[in-house]
């Protein structure tokens, strides 16, 4: 019995080894990364808090200015003894109250209040007083004339406007991180395929120097500069394939939900995908000042004017005087009873009317320098901030497109250093079999038409990368690379 449940023990262990084994295969492409987004990655989920963060702020101030409704109910019973014949004690007392108010932006807060208020003592019982009354508060300087308020509103929605543009730059930044990686991973799988290809070449070459120094026509040398090389192009290999599992490595951390599975690339053409980055900076060109319709930065800009100007405003109430003005108008009736109190507050209810202000008026020059600190950090804050965003704008455009321009033509003329190192090659073994070449100068050519196909290959990424930084900027840009 032992060894039976052993066994199942066994098996189940080697089933389990078995299924980690085989993980699940998944085959990318710039669609499937597009597509993961849907699955909220961390990034994606921090984008979206940040804007979350910034509207809140914006209802905090906003849920000032909701209507609110304030009910209160208290009951007071006591034993304690009066101090003289004429002072009577209060008990019981009970007082019921309920107002609703709202405020506004200019400063102005309205209310109505209900309430009803009894007590007993030595010489009354059931003493009621019923009442309703409108209730007006208005803060004149800094609010209703200053509009000091208004303005922090009108900040905090700004504020949430420039969060939501900053999350589609963010969002589209994220997506072209992602596709450059992609591209990485494209760049990386050509440079193996053009070094495992030579990889054999250099096998034979191993194995023929080897079969000639046992026939005494090579010496050790010959022998050891082939071993030498493809040493080489191994250890070359060994790097891009680590190259690649680093690249996988950062895919998987920005994208979580892929992070058990095996990346495998879906057929591709780099040729193509050159293509169209080259149509696309034909686009590009032809704008010959920024395209501020297809970024969102100038939007930004503007709106940090606005902030601006507005950030000034409140700033400079600081130091103002601060008038409120409260006041209270109603009707009120009173009898022995809570329903004659309030049939007289209908039939005979008495006026009453209540009305306050006050003033506030700082002696000293201390806000007044807090308020110019203020508005000085707040001036360098935005002009920074703007010069910035400015300088994206016009940085990108401008120089973009002489990058590309530059990298176009060094691919051109790597495409032909290659061309031209394959026939100088193929010429090369001839001589070298007929003995007019040394083994030295044949495994030079070798290693340069090598090294000018990953050049190639590196100058083609770098294309690519740089059309995917200016499109993190003009998000909105019409071209074919700026869809998927």
């Amino acid at each position: 019995m032992r060894k039976l449940l052993l066994l199942l023990i066994v098996l189940q262990t080697m089933g389990v080894s078995q299924a980690l084994a085989q993980e699940e295969v998944i085959y990318i492409d710039e669609k499937f990364l597009k597509e993961s987004l849907k699955e909220n990655p961390p990034t994606v989920d921090q984008i979206n808090a940040t804007l979350l963060s910034t509207q809140v702020q914006e209802k905090r101030i906003d849920d000032k200015f909701n209507t609110t409704l304030d009910a209160s109910a208290n009951y007071l019973k006591t034993e304690e003894k009066q101090f003289a014949q004429f002072i009577p004690v209060n008990s019981p007392v009970s007082e019921y109250s309920m107002r609703v108010s709202r405020g506004f932006t200019n400063g102005v807060n309205v209310g109505l209040r209900g309430f009803s208020e009894q007590f007993s003592n030595n010489f009354i019982s059931d003493a009621t007083t019923t009442g309703i009354s409108f209730q007006l508060g208005v803060n004149l300087w800094k609010d209703l004339i200053s509009k000091r308020t208004k303005s922090q509103l009108e900040q905090a929605q700004a504020g949430s406007q420039q969060a939501q543009w900053e999350s589609e730059i963010a969002l589209a930044t994220f997506e072209n991180s992602l596709r450059k990686i992609y591209w990485s991973l494209v760049a990386n799988a050509e440079a193996l395929k053009i070094s495992e290809g030579l990889i054999k070449t250099s096998e034979k070459q191993v194995k023929e120097a080897k079969r000639r120094l046992k026939n005494n026509i090579a010496d050790a040398g010959e022998v050891a500069r082939y071993q030498s090389q493809l040493s080489a192009r191994k250890a070359n290999i060994i790097s891009l394939k680590y190259e690649k599992a680093s690249l996988i490595q950062n895919l998987k951390e920005l994208l979580p939900h892929i992070g058990l599975k095996t990346i495998e690339l879906k057929p591709y053409d780099i040729n193509t995908t050159v293509g169209n980055v080259l149509a696309c900076t034909q686009v590009i060109a032809a704008e010959k000042t920024p395209p501020l319709k297809n970024t969102l930065y100038d939007e930004i800009v503007n709106l940090l004017d606005r902030q601006e100007k507005l950030d000034q405003k409140i700033n400079d109430s600081y130091d103002d005087i601060d008038i409120n003005l409260q006041s209270e108008f109603g009707f009120k009736g009173r009898d022995n009873s809570r329903s004659d109190s309030f049939s007289d507050l209908n039939d005979d209810g008495r006026e009453n009317y209540a009305v306050g202000l006050t003033l506030n008026i700082p002696l000293e020059q201390k806000k007044k320098t807090t308020r110019e600190i203020l508005n000085k950090a707040s001036q360098l804050r935005y002009r920074s901030q703007k010069q910035r965003e400015l300088a994206r704008i016009k940085a990108f455009h401008t120089q973009v497109v002489k990058q590309i321009s530059l990298l176009r033509e060094i691919i051109k003329n790597q495409q032909q250093n290659t061309k031209f190192l394959g026939l100088s090659l193929k010429t090369s073994k001839k001589k070298y079999n007929q003995a007019r070449l040394t083994v030295e100068q044949l495994v030079q050519e070798q290693d340069a038409y090598l090294q000018s196909n990953l050049d190639e290959i590196r100058t083609k990424l770098t294309v690519i990368n740089t059309i995917f930084d200016y499109l993190s900027v003009y998000t909105n840009t019409p071209c074919g690379m700026n869809t998927i």
